[in-house]
């Protein structure tokens, strides 16, 4: 009975149910298209086959694989994208879109914050004033040494005077 036309096709709807029930429940809610997890769980759950082929449509990850990939497994690394090292995982220059987004955006917001309180941004220091800003630190500390001189100069003839009045 079960190799019926009807048997084989409500034992895969079963299966189709089964698999779109798990699916949802591990896949990661963060990543669940359209509608909350739960709320996709419950829709799989009492719309049945229905339900399992929206989930599998409209609230599944685009991403998500059909097998899942352990880490550190050794497989062909035709599977695995360029840069990647077997042994640590990523390699560093490999970044997800998103956090170099976020990342240039910080950098765009700290260099704005700088300007805006009166400061110059960091790449924006021509040679000319940094050529500037040397010489003037030059100046000051010739003028530290000279007067670190004149004080020592004014220390000896001191100890030289209470020495000659013993």
């Amino acid at each position: 009975m079960l190799f019926e036309v009807g048997g084989v096709v409500g034992f895969l709807l079963i299966a189709l149910w089964i698999w779109a029930l798990v699916d949802c429940i591990s896949s990661d809610q963060a990543m669940v298209r359209n509608l909350p997890k739960f709320g996709w769980l419950v829709i799989v759950i009492l719309l049945f086959d229905i339900g399992a082929v929206l989930w599998l449509l409209l609230g599944r990850p685009l991403n998500k694989h059909w097998r899942p990939t352990v880490y550190g497994e050794t497989e062909t690394s035709s599977r695995r994208p360029p840069g990647i090292d077997d042994r640590a995982g990523y390699a560093p220059e490999v970044t997800d879109r998103r956090s170099a987004e976020l990342d240039r955006r910080l950098a765009d917001w700290e260099q704005q914050r700088a300007l805006d309180s009166g400061g110059t941004a960091p790449d924006a220091a021509s040679d000319d004033e940094l050529a500037a800003r040397a010489e003037e630190l030059d100046q000051r500390e010739a003028e530290l040494r000279r007067r670190e001189l004149e004080l020592r100069a004014r220390e000896l003839d001191a100890r030289e005077r209470a020495l000659d009045d013993e």
